[in-house]
């Protein structure tokens, strides 16, 4: 008789509808995929985090975006 085990596999969401939902909510007068390019890096690597690993550095997944826009964005977010 063989065993078998069960093995959840958890991904985290695409962080590039959250970082265009952003991106709406503080307005336009810029290029929305040149701000993307500019951030995904940095956000992807957040984004691969667990929900307690970015607890630790204050972040929730939704504040991604704004965290990592925020020297670009500064006089619109604030």
């Amino acid at each position: 008789m063989t065993q078998q085990q069960k093995i959840d596999v958890c991904f985290a969401p695409a962080i590039d509808t959250l970082i265009d939902q952003y991106l709406t909510s503080v307005g336009m007068g810029f290029n929305p995929g040149e701000m993307r390019r500019y951030c995904r890096r940095e956000a992807l690597r957040l984004n691969a985090k667990t929900d307690a690993e970015l607890s630790l550095i204050g972040l929730t997944r939704e504040q991604i975006p704004a965290h990592v826009l925020r020297h670009r964005l500064t006089p619109l977010a604030a």
